[in-house]
């Protein structure tokens, strides 16, 4: 019993630390191309710079870009809803546990599914608030040169700097 209380609480701080990761992402819609999510690298009057998650290092300009989301990375409605069944079905197989001679094990299982769904269903609350509240800037371009450069500024200080860390 108390291996999975211990188990279920280094899940759970697992799922809180990535939760603090304080990086951008920025997702490009483009005309001509597929949707890129990535960290933006440069910004200029004549486009933007976007290094994406495989690798690569994508240049945009301003007559392909369609929309820009910029949002904090952290936890998804995804993330949260399978941190919210694990829990769920976690406390629900400990619950179950304490019935050693099995019982009541039609009434155990009724209550784990129950505990299983209520978790999930509040972790994709939890996860549509958290990505409402990540989601920083958008800006609709629709390909408009002048709308672009009458907003890329506002890109400026979502520009993912390279942090040098000692060793």
């Amino acid at each position: 019993m108390k291996s999975l209380i211990l188990v279920i609480l280094f899940l759970f701080s697992a799922v809180l630390l990535k939760a603090q990761d304080r990086d951008f992402e920025i997702k490009v819609i483009s005309k001509k191309y597929q949707n890129v999510r990535g960290k933006l690298q440069k910004v200029s009057p004549e486009g933007i710079a976007i290094a994406d998650y495989k690798g690569n290092y994508l240049i945009f300009r301003a007559a392909e870009i369609v929309k820009l989301k910029v949002r904090r990375r952290g936890l998804t409605i995804g993330e949260a809803t399978g941190t919210g069944a694990i829990v769920g079905l976690g406390i629900g197989a400990g619950i179950w546990s304490l019935d050693e001679q099995g019982e009541s094990a039609e009434e155990m299982l009724k209550l784990t599914t129950v505990l299983t769904a209520s978790g999930a269903v509040l972790g994709a609350i939890t996860g549509v608030v958290v990505e409402t509240a990540n989601r920083k800037l958008t800006l609709s371009i629709e390909g408009n040169e002048e709308k672009y450069l009458q907003n890329y500024k506002k890109l400026m200080p979502y520009i993912n700097l390279i942090r040098v860390e000692p060793f």
